[in-house]
């Protein structure tokens, strides 16, 4: 479905930018050819795992993803940013060969073809994780998984009316948000857009890229989707076209779900949630103003990518999205509860602390401090003893005009007293990881 798809735009768009990166762009008519070149010549080489450094400045990558999807060769980017030796301890450890620039385009010159591959079930793309202790873990998506992801998302009512129009992706190529923005863009026959790292940088390059784009479909984690609410241009008079805003990634604070909504009164925000191992996400849902009171919704039951239940408090996922390596179900390790036929996201079990004799999850305190209007984002952190006990509770907070005394009496009046953590820490912003999310090891430091 993904590849004859691609196949038909290519053919029928001709000029039309198929893909954007900086300066550099990909036509609709240029994209099979050359990634028919390129799986040929990869398909000639092996059946093993191909790995890219993939640089989001470098509109050659996701042509080559798309060459070895043809081929019937797994793909797995890697991060630009990783040291050389990180880098080659990856490569080991997939088993895949590293394919550079320069061969890529040699591939991409030729005038070699490649039929299409008739098993669905093979292996798309490889991407590592973090994994719950911080050893990076290797998943395996499927074609069909990617698939059966796609359309879901299709038929996903936000989606399908920004199909055939431009998709922006903030994601570097190693974080699978960006699965999302790419294949959402060429299954549709749009545009997708790539932003480089220089553009996340640089407000100014940034809005720059982002009007010029012409995008109507937004696709960022909370944290870059806050960094640009701080600019008062971030608005719809510079994305007239902005049609629909998909959050996913981490959690989304009520205080940037409100100004978002606020700041552009015609675009819907869908917050999703999904593990890598599920391709992606596995629900979503569109949040209104009402619901920024307090915590957000993660999805509507009943109406996900996948069948989603709860094991003793633990969101399970069974279905045609989830690895192959897991059966068909997937234990996330994440909380989750059910109000009103919505799902909320609670926290990571294997994050769950034991304090003063009580069970107590950090993100539900999280989720408390950032309902309040002043509070913009927070992380809580456990501060431990010598022998590693719990010794106390250090709340990171971000926003405007804040007094750990008065965010002390709000938890006050809403927790328990060994919920209220005992150290404050007012930041202008908190620390990101290369992805976007909060970079708790970077507060860790802080402690």
């Amino acid at each position: 479905m993904l590849l004859e798809r691609i196949k038909a735009h290519s053919a029928a768009l001709g000029d039309r930018p198929a893909l954007r990166a900086g300066e550099q762009v990909i036509r609709w008519g240029e994209l099979w050819p050359m990634a028919q070149g390129l799986a040929a010549k990869l398909r000639e080489q092996g059946t093993g795992p191909v790995a890219l450094v993939g640089d989001p400045a470098e509109v050659w990558v996701p042509v080559a993803f798309v060459a070895c999807l043809l081929a019937g060769r797994p793909y797995l980017p890697l991060d630009p940013l990783l040291p050389p030796a990180g880098q080659r301890e990856l490569l080991e450890q997939a088993g895949a060969v590293l394919l550079d620039r320069r061969t890529a385009e040699e591939g991409f010159s030729s005038d070699l073809s490649c039929p299409l591959p008739d098993d669905p079930n093979r292996i798309a793309y490889e991407i590592f994780t973090s994994g719950s202790t911080g050893t990076p873990k290797l998943v395996e998506v499927s074609l069909s998984n990617l698939e059966h992801f796609l359309r879901w998302a299709f038929a996903l009512p936000e989606i399908a009316a920004v199909l055939g129009g431009t998709a922006v992706g903030q994601a570097a190529w190693s974080f699978d948000l960006s699965v999302a923005d790419l294949y959402l863009a060429l299954l549709g026959g749009g545009t997708h857009v790539a932003l480089t790292p220089a553009e996340k940088e640089d407000f100014t390059a940034l809005f720059r890229r982002l009007e010029e784009s012409e995008v109507s479909l937004l696709v960022a984690t909370p944290s870059f989707l806050r960094l640009c609410l701080t600019e008062p241009s971030f608005g719809p008079a510079q994305l007239p076209r902005l049609r629909t805003v998909f959050s996913c990634g981490e959690v989304l604070p009520p205080a940037a779900a409100r100004r978002l909504l606020d700041r552009f009164p015609g675009v819907t925000l869908l917050n999703a949630y999904g593990p890598t191992e599920a391709t992606c996400a596995v629900c979503a849902v569109p949040i209104s103003r009402e619901m920024c009171g307090g915590p957000l919704p993660i999805g509507t039951v009943g109406e996900g990518a996948v069948d989603i239940s709860l094991e003793e408090g633990e969101i399970i996922l069974t279905g045609a999205s989830v690895s192959p390596r897991f059966g068909g179900k997937y234990s996330t390790g994440d909380l989750g509860y059910v109000e009103n036929g919505l799902l909320y996201w609670a926290g990571r079990r294997d994050l769950q602390l034991k304090y003063k004799g009580y069970r107590l999850e950090p993100a539900r305190i999280e989720g408390v401090l950032e309902a309040l209007p002043q509070v913009e984002r927070a992380a809580v952190l456990p501060r431990r003893d010598g022998a590693g006990q719990v010794k106390g509770l250090t709340a990171f907070v971000e926003g405007a005009g804040l007094e750990p005394e008065k965010l002390a009496q709000a938890l006050a009046d809403l927790l328990p007293p060994w919920q209220i953590p005992g150290q404050w820490k007012l930041l202008d912003r908190l620390p990101l990881t290369p992805n976007g999310k909060c970079d708790r090891k970077r507060l860790e430091e802080m402690l």
